[in-house]
C-alpha cells in the first residue's frame, strides 16, 4: 500500500477543482494507492520535472512521482493546461 502526499502546488490545484471533480480525483488516488503497483495504471512523462508519470481522471491529469512507497502529487490540471 502506498501513501499519497501533495506538494504545495498539487494541494493548491486540488483545492481549485470543483467539488465533484475533486471527489473523483480523491477516489482514484485512494484506488491507486491501494494497488500493489500503481505505475501499472500510469503513463510516463518526459518534460514535466519532478513528475515522472501521470494518472488520467476524465479530462484531468495527475502528475506525480514515487519515492519509497509514497506517491507525491505534483500537479492536477485539465489536459489542455498541464503540459504547458
Amino acid at each position: 500500500m502506498y501513501e499519497v502526499k501533495f506538494t504545495p502546488k498539487g494541494k493548491r490545484d486540488l483545492k481549485k477543482l470543483s467539488k465533484d471533480i475533486r471527489s473523483r480525483v480523491v477516489k482514484k488516488l485512494e484506488f491507486y494507492s491501494k494497488e500493489p503497483d500503481p505505475l501499472e495504471f500510469s503513463k510516463p512523462l518526459v518534460d514535466l520535472p519532478p513528475a515522472t508519470h501521470r494518472f488520467k481522471v476524465g479530462s484531468y491529469r495527475i502528475a506525480f512521482y514515487i519515492e519509497e512507497k509514497i506517491i507525491f502529487i505534483v500537479r492536477i490540471r485539465h489536459r489542455k493546461d498541464i503540459y504547458r
